[in-house]
């Protein structure tokens, strides 16, 4: 007898014990249950659907007194069209969809890779933080409003722009013109110096000098005014040419400057000197400027 009395009595022990077990466990779950159900009417109060759908989820269970999960079955079927979504339509340059990029919503992470699936949101306005590999971060600041489904957020991930550098290459004409330019104005000074010399001896001869010592004295001072013609205008080409010279992108490495190329193709300004038909002994010349491409 005292043996079956012992096994009695620890079987009523162990109901009592699961007994107070399951009703602390059925206490918790109430609890929880009373706080969704609150929250649930609080939050759509405030205009969040989507934070009052998550909670009225939460009360609508089974495992939740049948006077709350009544009521909070019911609501989830009125707060449901009115959870907005948005669907985010990450593109390259090309016009295509990217799949891997990251998304953060408000400062914490939305989605790891876009799979273009619609996603929920809230009510109000949202910054949307879209980041690639070899993009650009961009940033959008989107207002959804209730009831609003499906709404797109395209954005286009491009590359980090390249700083141009610009350079202002000296032309070849310049040297060209300016290299003219001292060989005119030089071959002006030895004639010029040829002549004073002749007009020295011309002033010793006087008045018995001969016809062709003036002609010979007059034809160096000639060649000298021509040459320094042509040196003026060369020397004015060179400056011309350097001091209108265009700013072009500099050449990268591997890539071939646009503006290089089109500069070569540009006509050159070209000085000339020729002598004047029908001048007479005296001499004569015309200097200009000729184009060449």
């Amino acid at each position: 007898m005292g043996a079956k009395h012992d096994v009695r009595w620890l079987a009523a022990m162990a109901g009592i014990v699961i007994a107070g077990v399951t009703s602390a466990g059925s206490a918790r779950a109430d609890a929880t249950c009373i706080a969704a159900y609150e929250q649930a009417q609080t939050l759509r109060k405030d205009g969040k659907p989507a934070a009052a759908k998550a909670q009225a989820a939460i009360c609508a269970k089974e495992s939740c007194p049948s006077l709350l999960s009544k009521d909070c079955t019911k609501w989830l079927a009125e707060l449901e069209p009115l959870v907005p979504s948005v669907i985010l339509d990450p593109r390259a340059p090309s016009g295509g969809v990217r799949a891997d990029v990251r998304v953060k919503l408000d400062g914490a992470a939305l989605a790891e890779k876009i799979d273009g699936k619609p996603m929920v949101v809230e009510v109000g306005s949202h910054t949307f933080v879209f980041e690639a590999e070899g993009a650009v971060p961009v940033e959008r600041v989107v207002t959804v409003r209730e009831a609003e489904k499906n709404k797109k957020v395209t954005v286009t991930m491009a590359p980090p722009a390249t700083a141009t550098v610009l350079e202002r290459p000296i032309p070849i004409g310049v040297w060209i013109f300016g290299a003219l330019s001292v060989v005119a104005l030089g071959t002006a000074g030895i004639f010029a110096l040829d002549g004073l010399g002749k007009k020295s001896d011309l002033d010793a001869c006087k008045p018995r000098c001969s016809a062709d010592d003036v002609d010979a004295m007059s034809t160096q001072f000639t060649f000298a005014d021509v040459a320094l013609g042509a040196g003026v205008m060369a020397g004015a080409a060179a400056a011309y040419l350097f001091f209108t010279r265009p700013a072009v992108e500099a050449a990268q490495p591997g890539v071939a400057s646009t503006g290089r190329a089109r500069m070569t193709t540009r006509m050159r300004p070209v000085p000339f000197a020729a002598p004047l038909a029908g001048s007479g002994g005296g001499g004569g010349a015309a200097v200009g400027l000729t184009g060449r491409f």
